[in-house]
């Protein structure tokens, strides 16, 4: 018994933090895992039933680039979708699927996220998969650094360090709207 005590104990601080259930209000499109310096958050893609909106989408911009924006959120003990929350765009110009941005909104707020793309941090799309049916999965590595002044002039904080991060998520997406 003295043995696994500290093992259960051991086990339940390592395992990820998970989500919360989503109210009724709410379906779940897909999933995002975000682990940054070593620990791991489990989120979900929330779509909001009264709204008739998704925190995922895929849409053309400007008849040719396909882009695809997904949203996890945080759920809080009411069922809400909350903070900490991570976006993520990608883009099809020519080609390949690429990394556009990632952005993840914590307890810095809206006017200084961690960033990864032309405002932040290095990052690739390491892998992508899109089905007839619209489900994608991908995974995103790179370094995340933290800005200010996001909402006027985004640039890197003073004192922000990378913060190495991998990000992979799993959605189903509404069909293109023609």
């Amino acid at each position: 018994m003295r043995v696994f005590m500290p093992m259960l104990l051991a086990l339940l601080l390592a395992a990820p933090l998970q989500a919360a259930e989503l109210n009724e209000r709410y379906d779940q499109m897909g999933t995002l895992s975000i682990t940054l310096d070593g620990e791991t958050r489990n989120l979900v893609i929330p779509y909001d039933t009264e709204r008739d909106r998704g925190n995922a989408e895929q849409k053309m911009i400007m008849g040719s680039f396909l882009t695809i924006n997904v949203l996890g959120r945080t759920v809080g003990d009411d069922g809400m979708p909350g903070s900490p929350m991570v976006q993520v765009t990608l883009q099809r110009r020519s080609g390949d699927m690429q990394l556009l941005s990632v952005e993840m909104f914590d307890e810095e707020g809206y006017a200084a996220p961690l960033s990864m793309g032309p405002d932040g941090g290095k990052g690739t799309l390491t892998s992508f998969e899109m089905t007839e049916d619209n489900q994608v999965s991908a995974t995103v590595e790179g370094e995340l650094l933290r800005l200010a002044d996001y909402t006027s002039e985004p640039k890197v904080a003073e004192g922000a360090t990378p913060q190495p991060t991998t990000i992979s998520f799993s959605v189903t997406l509404a069909p293109l709207e023609e």
